[in-house]
């Protein structure tokens, strides 16, 4: 895949190219990585360009670096550097002998360039499209190839009646965006018809080709779906270059890395001309596209040219040094045998790259059929599927990520509490040294009668400090026997974290971090305060006189220690007599004074009041309930509703006996006696 070069913008201006590298190398391996500095200032200019080797890495950093320091940066596609120099045609005397051989008209001959105008480095980013639908139009070609890139052209060739010839030329603005494109829309359907795309040639070695007669390069094969043999036969063959003198041991050849494209040779060797005389220099071309690989071989007459020539290509940039060829900073290296470069491929081990872990998603999974899944029970499967199934659906978020160091051990019996599972953890991880900064068992929140905690839900989670004790932990619990049985194992697998919540998490705590020191430092001023007060210094005793002579609003008159003086009229002064309130009791207004204050009249009580009433009513009965004998009867208490209804009765027996003292003749009725 080709290597894709990104613009970051709105770096701060302290950033280097070395915590560049740092932030965009978790995405995937870099190729180059540099931040754009001020000349005078040799601070940042704001933005950077970033080069990885793998396009797909280079899309997920589009998509995943947001933050720089705490700051927003922006992460876009970087266009091409627009080249404005004037490249001559180098005419070979080989291509002249073969042009006087096949008499051919000058108007077969034409390139594309000559036809559209545009620059002969920009033609290598065209893209044929064959067995294209003949209801397929240009707008149509544009509309599609406009999601990969700048389409500069979109042409579909007609025949001299008109009609359309079944294919297409597709002109993007850089070869990046066209490697995108022919990645994929290569044998998918456009107007309902599959299509073939490759690299497109130029016509004169498309006609070059046809003449040598190939009957097996047939271009159209319609009648067989091995589009893919097709496009592997489009590529005219290449003629084998001459192979180059090798001296790697005595030092004269060096490797040059992170070209453009778009570099030739001739402009390289003027660049590198300056370090001493060359023998060659040679651009590394891919053998099926014809393009560049970004890289190249370059041969110094001495060992000493050579040595100037890394030396200064690895001086730093905020030095101004550093090589630079079409606006790319150049990575020179010694160059080794082919045999050490196979060694190096084989040293290098790829590591799992990504902030979210994904790869140890899969750690612990037992699939039915296998030979862990021999022994175990229906339940334990059907609950391993439904956890896999939970943790595929909440891995679509982004911001969920596996952690490295906390697990989440299910299928545990209701009997294991929190010290019986660190206990089993610390085992497992190999015991000494293991360091388990978090267990804990999850309980009902409805407690249990006589308990203070509720039933165990069966599951709980623990976190080490250290990765390795982690994985090893995992690895020696997971659907073990031994551990509670073969009928219930347990199921270990790395947890699943929230980052949205964890930063909430971390704010909060930094929050009551800040509430801890406040409160502390206020302890320690009230400590200081209240300490024993010894004998006060002058200062202190002015400060205290100050405060009391403050007092408040609510004090009172207030009084000076200080002789207060008036001014008399022949400039002499005397002591101010301070005299006593001429008024006692409450303040008098100016509005009120000479005015008798008001007296409200007293009201005149028509009757006895209701507290009377109750006394005479009392009395009364008192009185009737008295032994002839003139001993007082004994007082009975009553409520306050019983004496109420006791005086409505004798009320109504008054209006009915009348206040008479003789006896009447009058049958007295049940009800009130």
């Amino acid at each position: 895949m080709p290597a894709v070069t990104l613009f970051v913008r709105r770096l701060p201006a302290a950033a280097t190219n070395e915590h560049l590298a740092e932030v965009f190398s978790e995405i995937g391996p870099l190729k180059n990585c540099f931040v754009v500095g001020d000349r005078e200032t040799e601070k940042c200019r704001g933005f950077g360009y970033v080069t990885f080797s793998m396009e797909e890495d280079a899309q997920r950093a589009i998509k995943e670096v947001k933050v720089y320091e705490g700051e927003k940066i922006f992460v876009t596609v970087a266009k091409k550097k627009p080249d404005n120099k004037k490249k001559k045609k180098k005419v070979k005397t080989e291509e002249d002998s073969e042009d006087t051989k096949k008499p051919q008209e000058p108007t077969e001959t034409k390139s594309p360039a000559k036809c559209t105008n545009i620059k002969k480095n920009k033609l290598k980013a065209r893209l044929i499209i064959r067995n294209l639908s003949f209801k397929c139009e240009e707008a149509d070609l544009t509309q599609i190839f406009s999601k990969f890139g700048t389409v500069i052209e979109a042409k579909i060739p007609l025949k001299p009646d008109g009609k359309k010839r079944g294919f297409a030329f597709v002109q993007f603005k850089n070869m990046a965006e066209a490697g995108k494109a022919l990645a994929a829309m290569n044998l998918k359907e456009i107007k309902d018809r599959q299509v073939a795309v490759d690299w497109a040639i130029a016509k004169d070695k498309y006609l070059a080709t046809q003449s040598a007669g190939a009957a097996g390069n047939v271009y159209f094969h319609f009648n067989s779906i091995s589009i893919i043999h097709l496009c592997g036969c489009s590529s005219p063959p290449k003629k084998k270059r001459d192979p180059l003198p090798t001296d790697v041991n005595e030092g004269r050849t060096i490797f040059i890395r992170n070209l453009a494209f778009d570099t030739d040779e001739e402009g390289l060797e003027e660049v590198l001309l300056q370090f001493g005389e060359l023998k060659y220099v040679r651009v590394v071309m891919n053998a099926d596209t014809g393009c560049s690989k970004g890289c190249a071989f370059a041969q110094f007459k001495s060992k000493e040219a050579a040595e100037k020539c890394i030396a200064a290509a690895a001086q730093d940039e905020k030095e101004f040094g550093g090589i630079k060829v079409d606006g790319r900073r150049l990575n020179i290296l010694p160059a080794v045998n082919r045999e050490d470069a196979a060694k190096f491929k084989d040293k290098k081990v790829k590591t799992h790259t990504g902030s979210r872990n994904l790869y140890l998603a899969r750690e612990g999974l037992i699939r039915p059929g296998s030979n862990a899944a021999e022994e175990v029970s229906e339940a334990d499967m059907a609950k391993r599927t439904r956890f896999e199934e939970l943790k595929r659906a909440k891995l679509k978020d982004i911001s969920i990520y596996v952690s490295k160091t906390r697990l989440c051990v299910h299928n545990l019996p209701k009997s294991v509490d929190q010290q019986k599972l660190q206990k089993l953890c610390l085992s497992a991880a190999g015991g000494k040294g293991v360091r388990i900064t978090e267990c804990r068992v999850m309980y009902d929140k409805k407690p249990i009668r006589g308990q203070v905690i509720g039933k165990s839900l069966g599951y709980g989670f623990v976190e080490f400090k250290e990765h390795e004790h982690a994985l090893q932990a995992l690895r020696h619990l997971n659907n073990n026997p031994d551990i509670f049985g073969p009928q219930k194992r347990p199921i270990v697998e790395f947890s699943l974290e929230d980052g949205r919540k964890l930063k909430l998490k971390a704010i909060r705590l930094e929050n009551s971090k800040k509430q801890l020191k406040k409160q502390q430092q206020q302890q320690q001023q009230q400590q200081h305060s209240g300490k024993k007060k010894g004998p006060l210094r002058k200062e202190n005793a002015a400060n205290v006189v100050k405060q009391k002579d403050q007092g408040s609003q609510y004090s009172g008159f207030m009084s000076k220690p200080e002789v207060e003086h008036v001014e008399l009229k022949d400039g002499k002064k005397r002591p101010k007599v301070l005299h006593m309130p001429s008024h006692r009791g409450p303040k008098i207004r100016k509005r009120d004074k000479g005015k008798q204050p008001m007296v409200q009249p007293k009201k005149q009580n028509k009757g006895p009041s209701r507290k009377e009433r109750m006394i005479s009513t009392f009395t009364e009965k008192s009185s009737m309930n008295r032994k002839p004998n003139g001993k007082p009867a004994k007082r009975k208490f009553q409520n306050r509703d019983d004496v109420r209804f006791d005086t409505l009765v004798n009320q109504y027996k008054k209006k009915l006996m009348g206040t008479s003292n003789t006896k009447t003749a009058v049958k007295k009725s049940k009800w009130f006696i």
